[in-house]
């Protein structure tokens, strides 16, 4: 599994919001976009501070699956080659091998060198002697365990990941219902245009959040002593909320008609009958007749004849009308006129004016129906009154006799009642007054409960809960069987590891340390040797330096670095002979270190890592020039398979780019001015992209020729031109040291010079003239052409007498 890219650090150390493909992007041959991504073998330069080490860690986190808590707020994310990320917290979805060497390796393994007390961590190598019934039992344990390659996994390893497939779908159903539910109350508590966080004034919180909806406001409404608002009463409680203080209302009247004894009076008067003694049974048997006589007596008191026949009357008829007409009878008539008189009065006043308007709005709608009731039984109680009347008026016809009384409804009591009920209201109308502020909190309580309700409701809540919890619960029974599995691959590879501990020894460790040290660095006086410490039940196997047999003390920078590489690459030998193809990193190992152990360094990753290709992908970083002179010649044996990244600093915040071509295709200086002054031979054309070549002509000759005469002629008694003039001969020299060195190279006693434009012609043939003359050493001037990348099919300066 190849690293890719490190896509992203948005914040490690001195690294600081880097993108990968922003930094990274060029334009090929053909002028299309690509990314300069990680290839077998990838080389970093970087001056001392520029984050080297740094970059180190991030990928030193892959191998320990652990960031030093030094570092505040870990950020960066590295891609793979299929394109699968792995962020600062899945370091353990790595699991391809991957060794890195720098401080935070020497500082965990070789404490001695920090700490003269401490001693080397120990590790083991495999034996060379076979031991067939060990060798069984770990391919019986392999075979069990399986292959963990990528799409052809089998065993264990194809159990965990068919468990692990199964558990990725459950949690994802999981998570995507679990986000939509979430998504529903954050909707409904904040987010939604009509959420409730948006409507403080209805329902009384602008700071109401999810929380509180899940942890307050839900559960209540989910009790069962919760009682649901109905629309009066959310009517009441969103008026409610409105209102500003009102005073209040006019007292209630009072109903203080006593209906039982109007119709005790009524039955009586109805049950009055006038004696008939004395009496007109004509008239006494007919009502409207007596009626009739009667009115017609007030118009003949005075009268002897009949105004209606002009008959005359008789004084005993006029006797016998008026003993019909006697006091009794008077009494009864104006009995029934004042009664009738008395419940059309009480008729009038079954009016009772109650101003709703008057009132909060929230007991608008009760007062409305409790108005609406008293009314009804008003006007029942005045239909009782007009059957009272119609019950007098009938005994006007009937004086005579007693009338049959069946008394209608009295509704006073109910009427009454009803008063009271609105009397009710107009005191929770003064209550509210003075507690308006408190109640309106109490409403807004209220319609925010109501709101949640409807809204579980809406949502069916209840079933989505139930879902989503069935969903979560199938999630842990699939998680302790991936535990299961996964405990089982982790106790097979122990039972491999203790297996294959019979086969390894810490004294064969040393030993190949020690060799390495000893004969690849001729640092005969140093060694390490493997010690036991505690008893034999406890025993720790460590390493200690020893000089010349002592335990070694003061140890030199450079020698620290040297162990610490050795033991370094002795410890990842046995991944690389096992042909586990890891992935290694090595940070700046050169510290402190003269020219011939720095090319020691260099021979030793070439010989022991590079040399049989057993490793995934190699990474070296450097601050030296020198050794990344050495690392060039690592591309050489790669098949193109290197690439050259350069790590800068600007202030506090660095970067990585793309090494520039002076400091990757190079190996000398001398390598770089033969390509300038081949350019300036063989250029066409002058133009922007090429005019450099001949402003820095001067220089770069007057370099190049110091550097090639002085090989030819190395003592130091030659003076330069002399050397010049023996080497070159007096008609090259003569161009060299007139235009060369003193006009192409200097202004200085030829003002006039840097007045004008230098001459193509002059630059071109002093330039054809330098390679003539290096032509005549064929091989070298192939090489050269090697060194620069130009074929000798293609060198159109080549003699035809050199061609082979």
């Amino acid at each position: 599994m190849k690293i890719l890219k490190i896509k992203r650090i948005g914040n490690f150390g001195i690294f600081q919001n880097f993108e990968w493909d922003t930094e990274l992007a060029y334009k090929n041959e053909n002028n299309k976009n690509q990314i300069y991504n990680f290839k077998k073998i990838n080389i970093f330069y970087g001056r001392n501070y520029s984050g080297k080490t740094s970059l180190s860690k991030i990928l030193r986190a892959l191998e320990t699956k652990h960031i030093s808590s030094k570092y505040e707020n870990p950020d960066f994310e590295i891609c793979l080659e299929n394109n699968d990320t792995i962020k600062q917290s899945e370091l353990d979805s790595f699991s391809y091998p991957i060794y890195v060497y720098n401080s935070d390796f020497i500082k965990e393994n070789l404490k001695f060198i920090y700490d003269d007390s401490q001693y080397i961590e120990s590790f083991s190598v495999t034996l060379g002697h076979d031991n067939q019934k060990v060798l069984n039992c770990i391919q019986e344990l392999n075979n069990q365990l399986g292959t963990d390659k990528l799409d052809a996994e089998t065993g264990i390893y194809l159990s965990i990941k068919e468990k692990q497939k199964k558990l990725n779908k459950a949690k994802d159903i999981y998570t995507k219902k679990l986000t939509e539910f979430e998504g529903l109350l954050s909707n409904r508590a904040t987010k939604g245009q009509d959420s409730i966080r948006k409507q403080p004034e209805k329902y009384g919180d602008q700071n109401y959040n999810v929380k509180k909806l899940k942890d307050k406001d839900i559960p209540k409404v989910l009790k069962s002593t919760y009682e649901v608002l109905d629309k009066i009463q959310r009517y009441s409680y969103e008026k409610l909320i409105l209102q500003v203080e009102k005073e209040a209302p006019n007292k209630i009247p009072s109903f203080t008609i006593n209906y039982q004894t109007i119709i005790k009076s009524v039955e009586d008067i109805l049950n009055t009958q006038i004696g008939k003694s004395r009496k007109i049974d004509e008239l006494v048997g007919n009502g409207h007749l007596n009626k009739w006589v009667e009115d017609g007596m007030h118009y003949h008191e005075k009268r002897n004849t009949c105004a209606f026949c002009s008959n005359s009357i008789t004084t005993e008829r006029l006797d016998a009308l008026r003993n019909h007409f006697d006091e009794e009878l008077k009494k009864l008539k104006k009995r029934i006129v004042n009664g009738i008189a008395y419940l059309e009065k009480e008729k009038a006043s079954m009016t009772v004016n109650i101003d709703v308007n008057t009132f909060y709005e929230n007991f608008h709608p009760e007062l409305n129906e409790l108005k609406a009731e008293l009314s009804k039984l008003l006007q029942n109680q005045v239909q009782s009154f007009d059957t009272l009347i119609s019950y007098l008026t009938s005994k006007q016809e009937q004086l005579f006799s007693v009338m049959e009384f069946s008394p209608p409804a009295d509704y006073s009591e109910a009427i009454t009642k009803k008063l009271e009920q609105i009397e009710e209201i107009r005191q929770k109308h003064i209550e509210l007054t003075t507690n308006l502020n408190s109640q309106k909190k109490v409403a807004r309580d209220q319609l925010r409960l109501d709101n949640v309700y409807n809204f579980l409701k809406d949502i069916n809540y209840i079933d989505k809960l139930a879902e989503i919890e069935k969903l979560n619960a199938a999630i842990l029974p699939l998680e302790n069987e991936l535990k299961l599995y996964k405990q089982q691959k982790e106790r097979i590879l122990n039972e491999i590891k203790l297996e294959e501990n019979k086969l390894k020894s810490e004294r064969q460790a040393c030993n190949r340390i020690n060799e390495i040290l000893q004969h690849d660095f001729g640092h005969n006086a140093l060694s390490l040797e493997a010690i036991q410490i505690g008893d034999y039940q406890n025993k720790i196997i460590k390493f200690e330096i020893k000089r010349n047999g002592i335990k070694a003390h003061n140890l030199s920078e450079g020698e620290c670095s040297l162990i610490a590489f050795c033991y370094f690459l002795a410890k990842i030998q046995d991944d690389l002979e096992q042909d586990k193809n890891p992935i290694i990193w090595i940070d700046d190992p050169i510290c402190s270190l003269d020219s011939n152990h720095i090319f020691f360094i260099f021979s030793l990753i070439q010989e022991r890592i590079c040399k049989n290709k057993k490793y995934k992908q190699l990474f070296i970083s450097t601050h030296s020039l020198e050794f990344l002179k050495y690392l060039k010649r690592i591309e050489e044996d790669s098949n193109g398979k290197c690439n050259y990244y350069l790590i800068q600093r600007h202030d506090h915040i660095s970067t990585i780019k793309r090494m520039p071509l002076y400091l990757s295709k190079f190996v000398t200086e001398f390598n770089f001015l033969f390509e300038q002054i081949y350019k300036c031979a063989t250029v066409q054309n002058i133009d922007d992209s090429n005019y450099t070549l001949f402003y820095n002509f001067g220089n770069n000759v007057r370099k190049f020729l110091e550097i090639y005469t002085f090989y030819k002629y190395p003592s130091p008694f030659y003076k330069s031109d002399e050397m010049l003039k023996n080497f070159w001969g007096n008609d090259i020299y003569e161009i060299i040291a007139d235009r060369v060195h003193n006009e192409y190279s200097h202004l200085c006693g030829v003002l006039e010079r840097g007045e004008l434009i230098i001459e193509q012609p002059e630059m071109k043939k002093s330039a054809i003239s330098i390679i003539k003359k290096i032509q005549e050493d064929k091989n070298q001037y192939n090489a050269l052409l090697e060194s620069i990348g130009i074929e000798i099919l293609n060198d159109t300066l080549y003699p035809k007498t050199m061609e082979v």
